[in-house]
């Protein structure tokens, strides 16, 4: 494994753990439409949307440039340099043996990012359920509050349950991009 190679999947991983960010910021800009249709607040209202797209899209920025155009990081940040290639081998046999490939890294955060989205996410879905029964009483506004945070908690469970469950799609996709990149750089 060279440094280029580690700081490749560490930046990886930083992009999907950005995937997760983005996932909190579409809900918060939902949020943000809803209470702007309800309240018909237009100074404050564009204002809190504009930003929350602004935030949306600047994660999604981070997440393409993470996740397939790492090398570009890599090279601007000269991350590779000042590593001594001898030192820095885990192939030598007077240390340990280690020999892991970037899908395996890949699998592995893939899987942390989905269990970590579904532990802060059922917690939720069932306070949201919860305070939906019990608000029961007011139709209008159990529809605005726990209803729209219960089906959103529900979202982030599906997708946090794709993430785990589709992962081999998900790196052979992320692989796939990243190679295409690195034909057009040549």
């Amino acid at each position: 494994m060279t440094p280029r190679s580690l700081f490749n999947i560490i930046l990886k991983i930083f992009g999907l753990f950005f995937l997760r960010e983005t996932i909190n910021a579409a809900s918060q800009l939902y949020s943000a439409i809803t209470y702007y249709i309800n309240f018909d607040n237009p100074n404050g209202g564009a204002l809190t949307i504009l930003l929350a797209l602004f935030i949306l899209a600047f994660y999604v920025f981070l997440i393409i440039q993470l996740l397939f155009k790492t090398n570009i990081f890599i090279d601007k940040l000269k991350l590779d340099r000042g590593f001594d290639e001898h030192e820095f081998s885990f192939d030598r046999q007077d240390k340990f043996s280690i020999n892991i490939s970037s899908a395996l890294v890949l699998r592995i955060a893939l899987i942390v990012l989905g269990g970590v989205l579904l532990t802060e996410e059922i917690p939720n879905f069932c306070k949201n359920i919860y305070l939906f029964l019990v608000e029961n009483n007011g139709i209008e506004d159990c529809l605005e509050s726990s209803a729209c945070h219960a089906i959103l908690s529900a979202v982030k469970i599906i997708i946090g349950l794709l993430i785990i469950g589709e992962r081999k799609r998900i790196i052979n996709f992320i692989e796939e991009r990243q190679n295409k990149e690195a034909k057009t750089d040549d």
